[in-house]
């Protein structure tokens, strides 16, 4: 089904159940056709039926060929402006065939078991729209109305009232599936949200929104696979808060998170967005993995994440070095065969040396 959360007229009904109705316009106008072929004691209907149970399968076939075309677009474009014609000329020419063959057969009980057979289906089919709905059984109850005022020439007041209970089981059904409908689209809808939230705490940091330690095997994975056949390399920085537990014991905890916030928006706007991806690894550790053509862009990615994390002109009074926030970096090539460890062992041997030679630097 077409699964719309906004109900209403932007969804006006599933491409499935819009063929089976069809389908069953057709089987019902084929059994009239064929019930008096064998059968001495039935008489096979006149031209007049026939022709009209000919247009009935005619339209409903161009419908099905239509639809299987344009498969889900059933509730966009040209054929959702068209549609309500065509399922009022099928609810026209429904009400033609009742009308003639009640006055034809003389029995109007025949001619209701007709019609609640193909209102049935039109019910289930447009239940989530009442204006095809409306549009198809008007015409028929109201040709049940006429054509008993037609035979007895006067105005029956009990069919009348049969007309209305068949409208109200007919609206009825339609408001108890529409509640249905909308109950499974509210599912649905509440299904996809938490299964995003799962999705952002499965991949993504809670505090940062960076992605987390458990998707860096994920990525360092798809970033081997891409290296095949081409000349890129891939790297990985590692880098790490400078005296980020003093910045906790001066400013707490609190303006902790807001600093591990603020360096990773930094870091974010230092990288590409089509080779590169930011993880936090762990506390004040973030990693970047990037694909690139030689160190030079490695490093002028370190280097713009410095100058961001400079400009944001952090306050630190606990550190050592500067005055303002600073981080260090290493940063390690991968090698063939290479596995993820070894090349996070590799890069933290880097960021160990720079935070020896004074923190504040980049090492390769």
């Amino acid at each position: 089904m077409d699964i719309n959360h906004n109900t209403g007229e932007n969804v006006i009904t599933s491409t499935k159940g819009y063929m089976w109705f069809l389908s069953l316009n057709i089987i019902f106008c084929i059994w009239l056709l064929l019930r008096g072929t064998n059968r001495s004691d039935i008489d096979a209907l006149p031209l007049t039926l026939q022709i009209i149970c000919g247009c009935i399968v005619a339209l409903s076939l161009v419908n099905i060929i239509i639809t299987l075309k344009i498969k889900k677009n059933i509730n966009d474009g040209f054929y959702h402006t068209i549609l309500p014609f065509l399922v009022l000329t099928l609810g026209l020419l429904w009400s033609i065939l009742s009308f003639n063959f009640t006055v034809y057969y003389q029995n109007p009980l025949m001619t209701l078991m007709l019609t609640i057979s193909v209102l049935l289906p039109a019910t289930i089919t447009f239940y989530i729209s009442g204006r095809l709905l409306f549009l198809f059984s008007a015409p028929l109850v109201l040709s049940l109305l006429y054509v008993e005022y037609f035979l007895q020439e006067r105005f029956n007041v009990a069919q009348f009232v049969g007309a209305l209970i068949m409208l109200l089981v007919i609206y009825s059904a339609r408001y108890i599936l529409l509640e249905w409908y909308q109950r499974v689209q509210r599912s649905e809808y509440e299904k996809n949200i938490l299964i995003k939230k799962l999705v952002q705490q499965a991949h993504y940091d809670a505090l940062t929104g960076l992605f987390n330690r458990l998707s860096l095997t994920r990525f360092f994975e798809e970033c081997v696979s891409s290296l095949s056949g081409n000349n890129k390399k891939l790297f990985m920085i590692v880098m790490d808060i400078d005296f980020f537990k003093q910045y906790n014991d001066v400013y707490g905890h609190v303006a902790g998170d807001k600093c591990l916030i603020k360096v990773s928006q930094c870091i974010e706007k230092s990288l590409r967005k089509e080779s590169d991806s930011a993880f936090r690894f762990g506390g004040e550790e973030f990693v970047v993995l990037t694909v690139c053509d030689d160190i030079s862009q490695v490093k002028a990615i370190s280097q713009r994440i410095q100058q961001n994390i400079a400009h944001a002109h952090i306050l630190h009074k606990g550190s050592d070095v500067s005055s303002v926030l600073t981080i260090s970096q290493g940063i390690a090539q991968w090698q063939e065969g290479m596995a993820l460890e070894a090349l996070v062992e590799q890069a933290d041997q880097q960021l160990y040396k720079a935070k020896k030679n004074g923190r504040n630097c980049v090492c390769y």
